[in-house]
């Protein structure tokens, strides 16, 4: 029997050393949702690991698992930019709202390099991807993107419009600005008050 073990042991160690541990978080394993009442996803056969190639991560994003299409976004991320970008932008479309907010992570995480790629999509006909970009944006808070996000803020997607308000907000450009603006004009009156009873 310790044979048996050891040879276990050893096993276990050589897959630990052939590829990565695939990302699964603590919501992906509990069971059904006690408030909305979603049950636990199934795990799939094969997970993405590192030693895929970017075209099969790329085919993996579109899988019907959403571990699977998860998984594949956040090993993209780690990939040239150049191969990945289109792919992640892409699943921002996706059904699940944890593949989605994995790419935007993703995306997001290149910095302002993908600034300009960004501020295209907010303008893109998917309004998944709007919605997505807006998000980025306020994460890069590149001003080149102001204008593109003040009429996205106006968007007919709901959701769309909050990402992008929330992003203007960010970025110094939301109803805030407008607050203080009309806050110095208050205080001018009272101090006139003052020095009218003062001179009588």
């Amino acid at each position: 029997m310790e044979v048996e073990n050891k040879d276990e042991i050893s096993t276990e160690e050589k897959i630990t050393e052939d590829k990565a541990a695939p990302i699964v978080t603590r919501s992906m394993v509990e069971e059904a949702c006690p408030t909305c009442g979603a049950q636990e996803p199934s795990m799939p056969a094969v997970l993405p690991d590192p030693s895929w190639s970017t075209e099969k991560l790329i085919a993996a994003t579109k899988d019907k698992h959403m571990l699977v299409r998860s998984n594949a976004i956040i090993l993209l991320s780690k990939r040239e930019i150049s191969e990945s970008l289109e792919a992640l932008i892409e699943a921002l479309k996706d059904d699940e709202y944890l593949v989605k907010s994995n790419a935007m992570v993703a995306i997001s995480a290149y910095g302002k390099q993908v600034s300009e790629r960004i501020i295209q999509a907010l303008s893109d006909a998917d309004k998944d991807v709007r919605a997505g970009a807006a998000w980025i944006v306020g994460e890069l808070k590149d001003s080149r993107a102001i204008v593109a996000l003040e009429k996205v803020a106006k968007d007919d997607y709901p959701l769309a419009r909050i990402q992008a308000k929330a992003s203007l907000v960010a970025m110094g450009k939301g109803p805030k600005k407008q607050a203080k603006k009309e806050e110095p004009e208050g205080p001018k009156e009272e101090p006139d008050v003052p020095k009218e009873e003062k001179t009588e």
